[in-house]
């Protein structure tokens, strides 16, 4: 193979690498959220008001519901 086929191939990889990346990492966050929603965090909200309701939303997005990432990309994806 010529040099300049190696370095599209690096490319093609790099690239593939960086959307995995990406999107694992929006599977778990969302995977985190569902989580905390279905669990019941953040209930101390009322969701009817529209103030209230954004800081539920900021609540379940800082709120960590399982010990590593790791299990929530698996939850996520269904493996578990």
């Amino acid at each position: 193979m010529a040099r300049g086929s190696y370095i599209a191939a690096a490319i093609i990889v790099a690239m593939f690498a960086v959307a995995l990346v990406v999107l694992a990492s929006a599977v778990v966050r969302l995977e985190n959220y569902r989580d905390a929603n279905f669990v019941g965090f953040c209930t101390q909200f009322d969701i009817k008001n529209p103030a209230q309701r954004i800081e539920r939303e900021k609540c379940l997005n800082a709120t960590q519901t399982r010990t590593h990432w790791f299990w929530h990309l698996l939850y996520g994806v269904g493996l578990l």
